[in-house]
């Protein structure tokens, strides 16, 4: 595996929290009722346009009425400080122990340069990106397979030597379109059971989770160094109580946790890691001042 192709939001960067602000502050603005995050998330699949002319406008495809409500979206956007933060917990240690290992790393996203670009500037993850594509109007949008081809024809790659994560269907889809890899990213998606039928290779709970499938890949055995700094299950795929995500509540109640918690809430190994990567101590929820992890991923902890 000589390279590992990201998406952007919901991937590496959480845009959900960042959104839910933004949505509810535009809201604000044009003085009318915020929508829920369950609205949101119902309607998060449309092109960025769309979506605010969904909730904010008469229809769907009033273009001429986004004058009236993009100008107050990117108000609030701009206003953001400290987008390193939205980074998942885990990302920067991931991507720069790819490069330490000359895994090369590109970004296919549909979200638009205007906001992709920025972030990932800010973000500070630009030096350790070969190659971004973020969605162009003459490009289609995923699972259409033009914007993956571009990325790893730009980075010489072939297929069959490079893997695609992401967070929804459209991303297993088009990985398999071209013929790579696919990993679904469960830590933030909105709906998993949509990403786990498109039958991803692989699906990881965690950002670390994504060293472990390419190590294993690449078959680098028990000795090898990089291996030994992976957290625990190194494997990828696994259901471990013991790791920072398992397969259900199920599961977390037999490890002696709380089955009405909802096991994306709880990181047992952040103890284990504090001191070896700050990034990685950060309990997921502290990781975002707007949104809950709750929110992200549509699960319902009960409160």
């Amino acid at each position: 595996m000589q390279a590992v192709i990201f998406d952007w939001d919901l991937t590496l960067w959480n845009s959900w929290g960042i959104h839910l602000g933004l949505m509810e502050s535009t809201a604000a603005e044009l003085g009318i009722a915020p929508p829920t995050a369950e609205a949101v998330a119902a309607e998060f699949h449309r092109p960025f346009h769309q979506h605010l002319l969904w909730f904010f406008g008469s229809h769907p495809d009033a273009e001429n009425e986004l004058d009236g409500i993009l100008p107050i979206y990117l108000s609030h956007y701009h206003a953001i400080d400290g987008h390193r933060r939205y980074l998942y917990p885990g990302v920067a240690t991931l991507l720069n122990a790819f490069r330490r290992r000359g895994i090369r790393v590109g970004i296919l996203s549909d979200k638009i340069p205007y906001f992709g670009e920025i972030e990932l500037r800010e973000s500070g993850m630009a030096p350790l990106v070969e190659y971004a594509n973020f969605k162009t109007d003459d490009r289609p949008y995923k699972p259409a397979p033009d914007g993956l081809v571009d990325v790893l024809e730009n980075m010489a790659i072939e297929p069959a030597d490079a893997m695609y994560v992401g967070d929804g269907p459209q991303d297993i889809a088009c990985a398999r379109r071209v013929g790579a890899t696919s990993v679904a990213a469960l830590w933030a998606t909105i709906d998993q059971g949509a990403i786990l039928a498109e039958q991803p290779t692989h699906r990881v709970y965690r950002p670390h989770q994504v060293m472990a499938v390419v190590a294993e890949a690449n078959g680098y055995g028990g000795s090898d160094p990089w291996r030994r700094h992976l957290p625990w299950p190194w494997h990828p795929d696994a259901d471990n109580p013991e790791d920072d995500h398992d397969a259900g509540n199920a599961n977390l109640a037999d490890a002696g946790g709380d089955a009405g918690q909802s096991p994306l809430l709880s990181w047992p190994l952040a103890d284990r890691w504090r001191g070896r990567t700050r990034d990685l101590a950060l309990p997921p929820q502290d990781a975002n001042p707007i949104a809950p992890l709750r929110l992200q991923t549509g699960v319902d902890d009960g409160r």
